[in-house]
């Protein structure tokens, strides 16, 4: 009796271990069940539907004229989420023009019917074109001829209202945005829109030389429909291709996995890898946590929903079985807690050979799971790495070159820490300090995604956090009128001693970026790290270009997103790898928003490459954690320019999106590669291999002397045409 009132108050208090309810927890079951919980208004993101009802009933049992007309309000504004435009107009215009005008003098941001009448047409217009009538160039910015609206009623109804809203409110530089991205879907920009409106989408200056990706998405049949969520790009199969992995946040949607096929397509085995009934996932990451030489999956889940309804939802760890299926071993491994999350990063602390995991909380205590051959323990309170902020990012690093692998931690609405790894005490037990604030890296306050990387290639890790402010009016004063009224992103240089300085204005990034989806790559092989921005937030006016900058050999970043990176539609996991072995990176990108009417279909940019010289480096511990996390390569190159110096460390890439673990590393114009170093933390092992061929791909294990060559067949994916696997064809579906 003790046993079950126990339980019944972990069940109500929401955080709770299941495995005290025994073993036989089956995480599909529990979804499911979960799926059916999470209803509205706890869970305000998906279940719009459900919200119309909710506002119908309230409408019900309003006991004063004023409650009413707001019930109405909220009530439009849940027919707009859901998609249901008329309905919501409708219902807008059921509200009195007397409490509209009250409303709007207390709050006239908040309470603008012009804007909302704008808003139900600008997103007709989508819905009308960019989703019933979607294309591989659809809501790609700047916006070319194919992805123009056909049907310009939606937008045209826009411009018209938004031009009512800047008459009366001349200060209010979202609707001036809005305005100008209405124009650009009809193809009135810049030309059409009037001169005392005009935002100039183009002030910050493009680097034109890198040549435009093409969006290969519904071609190879890989633009799975969903909403905000993560990406993986890895070998899960070991043969030699990438294969893709991705989520959707709702637990109505089931992940997906795509295998590649070998000729340049790829297979949606979803099914096949028992992967049927295991959903949501705001993130996804990948390691090799049992050294059995498979890639395995953690998935985290109830990102966003932390007051109510996302306490209530378990991660998953899909352990891979070797023969093309996973198992959800989350209870098995001790890794069943339910909070919400929306950041996981793999590293070894305590060098011990297996990779330990870091989950990061919103609404509780962030944990730390050291890993002992395969089974997690949570010792976030022993190691001292404790916070019960609401975490957002994370990033493992060793940033003071002791060896230990330190945490980077970045927290939404306070200041961010640095765990710095203090090894083990006299017990053997590993601790962690926060020295963020002597290493001077706590800004952003409000900060979201991050990743600790080489910028300049001195061998000394860097850190980028991005600042998340949820502002596009803010966003816009910054074109309008170069305004400074918003927190910018940091980019911290490693000093070598400790400490960082922020160059973020010295390097073209002293603006506001509204990152949510963030990794980083070498997308011209120039031997310099570049990284890709997923923009947004959930408000579904957060219309705002996807960005990507391109590392000016260590100076500064130059925005490159004309090249095909600049989707309107709200960005999350990116993935950068070379897909089609032909040695450049190529770019997967999950996209959608919050709620019911703005989900949308996933994206392959594939690269066109360069005359840059490259090689890629699968890496194998022996000693240390399988997958190689952690180990540091240095690669000593020469060419017409002389003699340089390459340094990375080999990971997934950013906290939102995970690239593949093997390290694809462009060389520039050095045609020779005179060493190439590898340094294992774990083991304190360093090989040194020298005179290696460039473009080539090779396999590097711990424990030898000599490196792998390895046979890798190029693929041409853009001469694919949609290909299904019969068998699993069902689980890919386009949402008209």
């Amino acid at each position: 009796m003790i046993r079950i009132l126990t339980i019944m108050i972990l069940l109500l208090s929401g955080f709770y271990d299941i495995r005290i309810l025994g073993n036989e927890f089956d995480m599909k079951s529990e979804l499911s069940r979960l799926a059916k919980l999470d209803t509205f208004p706890d869970n305000k993101g998906f279940y719009n539907i459900q919200g119309i009802q909710f506002y119908k009933d309230q409408i019900k049992n309003v006991k004063t004229e004023s409650d009413l007309y707001f019930a109405y309000f909220d009530l439009a504004y849940q027919y707009l989420c859901s998609g249901y435009i008329d309905s919501a107009l409708m219902h807008y215009d059921q509200v009195p023009k007397q409490m509209w005008d009250n409303a709007f003098m207390s709050d006239p941001f908040h309470y603008d019917k012009f804007m909302y009448q704008a808003l139900c047409h600008l997103r007709d217009g989508e819905q009308r074109n960019c989703q019933d009538n979607h294309n591989a160039f659809s809501c790609i910015m700047p916006l070319s001829k194919p992805a123009f609206h056909i049907d310009k009623k939606g937008s045209s109804k826009a411009i018209d209202y938004y031009k009512r809203s800047l008459q009366r409110s001349p200060n209010n530089h979202k609707a001036r945005w809005l305005l100008n991205i209405a124009y650009m879907t009809i193809g009135q920009y810049p030309s059409g829109v009037p001169d005392k409106y005009f935002i100039d989408f183009n002030k910050y200056p493009q680097f034109e030389q890198l040549p435009y990706f093409k969006n290969l998405g519904s071609v190879l049949n890989v633009d799975t429909y969903g909403y905000y969520g993560g990406s993986i790009t890895e070998d899960f199969n070991n043969d030699g291709f990438q294969d893709i992995f991705t989520t959707s946040t709702d637990l109505e949607t089931n992940v997906v996995y795509y295998v590649s096929d070998g000729n340049g397509g790829y297979l949606d085995k979803t099914s096949h890898a028992g992967l049927d009934g295991i959903t949501g996932g705001s993130h996804c990451t990948q390691a090799d946590f049992n050294n059995d030489g498979f890639t395995d999956i953690y998935i985290v889940r109830g990102g966003w929903l932390q007051e109510k309804a996302g306490k209530n939802h378990p991660n998953s760890l899909l352990q891979n079985n070797g023969d093309g299926t996973f198992t959800d071993i989350t209870n098995k491994a001790g890794l069943l807690y339910y909070y919400g999350s929306h950041t996981a990063s793999w590293g070894d602390y305590n060098n011990d050979g297996w990779i330990d995991l870091f989950v990061g909380n919103e609404n509780g205590v962030s944990q730390l799971f050291q890993n002992k051959k395969g089974v997690f323990t949570d010792v976030t309170k022993t190691s001292r790495l404790f916070t019960d902020q609401l975490v957002k990012g994370s990033f493992w690093g060793d940033y003071n070159k002791d060896g230990l692998q330190d945490l980077f931690v970045s927290v939404a609405e306070g200041r961010n820490l640095l765990m710095t790894n203090n090894g083990p005490d006299a017990r053997g037990v590993y601790t962690f300090s926060d020295l963020a604030q002597y290493a001077g890296v706590t800004s952003p306050v409000s900060s979201f995604p991050c990743f600790l990387f080489d910028f300049n290639n001195d061998t000394y890790l860097d850190i980028f956090v991005s600042s998340y402010p949820m502002s596009v009016q803010k966003l816009a004063e910054q074109y309008v009128k170069n305004s400074e009224n918003i927190e910018y992103s940091s980019l911290y240089i490693n000093n070598g001693d400790g400490t960082f300085r922020d160059i973020a204005k010295k390097a073209n990034l002293h603006r506001s970026i509204e990152s949510m989806g963030l990794n980083f790559g070498d997308i011209d092989n120039d031997g310099w790290l570049d990284f890709y921005v997923g923009t947004g937030f959930p408000s579904l006016d957060a219309i705002i270009p996807n960005l990507l900058f391109r590392n000016d050999e260590g100076r500064r970043f130059e925005e490159v997103t004309n090249a095909g990176f600049g989707h309107l539609q709200k960005g999350h996991g990116i993935s950068f790898a070379d897909l089609d072995n032909d040695g450049d990176q190529d770019v997967y990108h999950s996209l959608g928003g919050f709620v019911k009417a703005d989900g949308f279909w996933n994206i392959l940019l594939e690269n066109p490459g360069t005359e840059n010289n490259w090689i890629t480096l699968d890496l194998e511990g022996t000693r240390s954690n399988r997958s190689g996390i952690g180990a540091e390569i240095t690669i000593q190159a020469s060419g017409p320019n002389g003699e340089r110096k390459i340094y990375r460390v080999v990971g997934a890439g950013g906290s939102y999106g995970s690239s593949s673990l093997q390290q694809e590393v462009g060389l520039g114009e050095c045609d020779r590669i005179r060493s190439v170093n590898v340094y294992w933390p774990a083991s304190q092992i360093s090989q040194t291999f020298n005179n290696v061929n460039v473009n080539s791909f090779y396999g590097i294990k711990e424990d030898s002397n000599e490196l792998e060559p390895l046979t890798r067949k190029r693929l041409m994916m853009a001469k694919r045409s949609i290909k299904h696997d019969k068998e699993d064809s069902s689980n890919h579906h386009h949402h008209h």
